[in-house]
């Protein structure tokens, strides 16, 4: 238990950056500094970019690495204090700088926020995938990951948004305060160096038992490990899926800070209090999943988990666009959001938790297939997978805003009833990449019967390859 534990909190930092760039950064740099929003999901995707260059390089880096330390914790530790420090940097762009000189700051920091995070969370990820080889200590290893991501993550936002943002600070909303975010930079950034560090410190122990780095590279070179990957089918229908998901998931998440302050009219003591539900939903999903995987094979309980989180995303965005309900802010409207957000974060802890169990199966089977521990590859296509999906995810919410004509730098009472609409019509035009999505996880061929025949026969050639007395 110590083990998941000091290897879940890590995940922390992970869920801190990516939150912080859908509720904070995107936010702070258009509707604070009137950065264009065109610009903003450009300078995003930018980034990303970069990480398809990062992403893959930091993988097989920790799959050959050899040292002391084995092969993934280097990398944990060397990525704690740049990730830190250049994430609080990213908030100290100066008000009234142009739009492109602001365009600067947000392309060159994000790089190096994304880089550092690469350095770390490749190789934390597939860290997790060698901690266990049993079916189901693998899905507890990713709820433990998971749990301590949303209540790590979910307490910084929640202190900080109501200790950084207040309303009493002269603004219509406590969001639209610059002052606040170089301090919750400042708080978050020193939490996120703190779990990276003790991710890699709190399961050092466990070095000497994972897998060892090949002694040589395949002959025919990195991109040959790379192509073995997309050539397995399960691997393939997780990529696309996830990618999928994440670009619905991203481009939403990057408007939810607008829609919490626009569209639903909340105040930031109610916006703070929206991540609770997160919390309050996301630990028993993660907990009934164990159980879920015991009883149904993981495919058919993730698709529907994502089919049920995605439709709870969607029903009271749709209802106040028909006119079903009043957006006025109200309390039973709050109420309304509170609960269906508790609702979808149960379907998400689902979700999130087999997604990860799943990948683990398939890092298996690839290593059953090609007779290497390579998990640092795969893991790194996933996670760049997220990446693409945050980094177009941010790009379509930036061109839709200004397709949309929203108003930046405005207050809440500044904007038209039509905008607030467009906008609420932009969050749910945002989804539709996970319906094929959807369609791609079908196409996942890994199940229980299969899981177990690849363990045994990678059992029997590891215990060929033991030395004998």
């Amino acid at each position: 238990m110590r083990t998941k534990f000091a290897y879940g909190v890590g995940q922390v930092a992970e869920t801190v950056k990516t939150r912080g760039f859908d509720l904070l950064v995107f936010f702070f740099f258009t509707q604070v500094l009137g950065l264009s929003g065109t610009l903003a999901g450009v300078a995003v995707f930018i980034a990303l970019v970069f990480d398809a260059v990062t992403d893959p390089l930091v993988g097989v880096m920790s799959d050959h690495w050899r040292s002391p330390r084995g092969r993934r914790h280097p990398f944990m530790y060397a990525a704690a204090l740049p990730l830190g420090v250049s994430w609080v940097i990213l908030f100290l762009a100066p008000t009234g700088s142009s739009q492109w000189a602001l365009f600067a700051w947000l392309t060159g920091w994000a790089i190096v926020v994304r880089g550092s995070m690469t350095l770390y969370h490749v190789p934390h990820l597939a860290l997790g995938a060698e901690l266990t080889d049993d079916y189901q200590e693998r899905t507890s290893v990713v709820a433990w990951r998971s749990a301590c991501a949303l209540l790590g993550a979910g307490m910084v936002f929640v202190v900080g948004i109501r200790v950084f943002f207040p309303e009493s600070a002269g603004f219509e909303n406590g969001m639209l305060n610059p002052a606040g975010y170089p301090r919750i930079a400042v708080f978050s950034g020193a939490i996120m160096a703190l779990v990276v560090w003790y991710s890699a410190f709190g399961t050092r122990d466990r070095v000497a038992l994972l897998a060892k780095a090949p002694e040589e590279a395949p002959s025919g070179g990195y991109l040959e490990e790379l192509r073995a990957a997309v050539s397995n089918q399960s691997f393939l229908a997780l990529f696309l899926g996830f990618s999928l998901f994440g670009v619905s998931i991203g481009t939403m998440q990057t408007l939810t800070a607008h829609m919490n302050v626009f569209f639903w009219g909340f105040d930031t003591e109610q916006i703070a209090l929206l991540v609770i539900p997160l919390l309050v939903g996301f630990v028993p999903g993660i907990v009934v999943t164990r159980a879920l995987h015991a009883r149904f094979d993981k495919r058919p309980t993730m698709i529907a988990a994502v089919i049920g989180s995605t439709s709870l995303v969607f029903a009271p965005v749709a209802a106040g666009l028909l006119g079903a309900i009043d957006l006025a802010g109200t309390g039973s409207l709050f109420a309304l959001v509170f609960t269906t957000t508790t609702l979808y974060a149960v379907a998400a802890g689902i979700a999130v938790t087999t997604a990860g169990s799943m990948m683990a199966d398939v890092a298996q089977e690839h290593e059953y297939q090609t007779g290497r521990s390579l998990q640092g590859v795969l893991f790194a296509a996933m996670s760049f997978s997220g990446k693409t999906a945050s980094g177009i995810g941010h790009l379509f919410a930036g061109v839709g805003l200004d397709w949309i004509a929203f108003p930046l730098g405005s207050a809440p009472s500044d904007v038209s009833s039509s905008q607030v609409l467009s906008l609420g019509g932009l969050f749910l035009a945002g989804g539709v990449g996970g319906v094929f999505g959807i369609v791609s996880m079908f196409f996942y061929r890994l199940d229980r019967r299969r899981y177990e025949e690849t363990l045994a026969r990678i059992k029997e050639r590891r215990a060929e390859t033991v030395p004998r007395a």
